[in-house]
């Protein structure tokens, strides 16, 4: 059986959490935040407290509250139970905004995330240089850890000593995770590394267009990603809705100019 579940990005613009199921197989698409969520309860002078670990995430539905993934450190602060085996086989990031990144910063370090070269520079960055509570993207840093030091004493881990490196992996063309098999296609968006997907289930291909644009420097390659996605003949589209028109507008933009992106759309399940 295959499925897709939205645990962030449906009805609203951004914060992508969505876990694609197929027989044995768990990847997430994307796990960024929500912003029109978080800013129902935090600002820029007011963020999640971190020494109350991710209990104030799940209270108000910013992070959905799933078994197997999230980190270690901050479960046994909160008290909660930590799964010895990971529950999902990896997560396949479209880019680095933080709509589509930002929660990563609270995954566990063994779940496999599968990126471009582009999108893991850009968050090497933000984590070299940035300030928030959620730029742990590259390196997971052990909060809440001792350790005792020379003098036998109980000392607080940081630095270099707390730093757990997350398993990157640099996507080909064609790749595997989770035993599907995977097409990372890159496109046009307003952040380089953006990357569409397709992953073909055993109920059919299934399309995740991240973001895209077609004009820009890159637009062919956003062209050539919905010729691809026409030739699967994919059962499922997952596609970002910012400025999709209504139906009749769509039904005469295609009179004007017919897309092959129109089969996509006949055939695909839109959130």
């Amino acid at each position: 059986m295959t499925s897709l579940t939205p645990y962030g990005g449906a009805n609203e613009i951004g914060g992508n959490k969505i876990l694609l199921e197929d027989q044995d197989a768990r990847v997430f698409l994307d796990f960024g935040m929500s912003f029109s969520l978080a800013n129902q309860f935090f600002d820029e002078f007011m963020q999640p407290r971190k020494c109350n670990g991710i209990l104030d995430l799940l209270e108000f539905g910013l992070l959905p509250n799933l078994d197997g993934i999230y980190r270690c450190d901050y479960l046994d602060h909160c008290k909660l139970p930590f799964e010895e085996t990971r529950s999902v086989d990896g997560l396949l990031l479209s880019h680095a905004h933080m709509d589509h990144s930002a929660y990563i910063h609270y995954l566990r370090d063994d779940i496999p995330l599968y990126c471009t070269e582009g999108a893991k520079d850009i968050m090497q960055a933000l984590d070299e240089t940035g300030s928030s509570g959620t730029c742990e993207l590259i390196s997971l840093k052990e909060s809440f850890k001792t350790y005792v030091n020379k003098k036998g004493e109980e000392s607080k881990l940081y630095g270099e000593k707390a730093k757990k490196p997350r398993p990157y992996t640099i996507v080909e063309k064609r790749f595997n995770v989770g035993g599907l098999e995977a097409e990372a296609l890159p496109v046009s968006h307003s952040l380089e590394g953006a990357t569409a997907y397709i992953l073909h289930t055993s109920a059919g291909a299934v399309v995740y267009t991240g973001d895209f644009r077609f004009h820009g420097y890159n637009g062919d390659e956003t062209r050539r990603f919905v010729e691809r996605a026409a030739e699967v003949d994919p059962v499922a589209m997952v596609c970002e809705g910012t400025r999709v028109n209504r139906r009749r507008q769509i039904a005469k933009n295609r009179s004007k100019k017919p897309l092959k992106s129109a089969l996509i759309r006949q055939k695909a399940s839109l959130w």
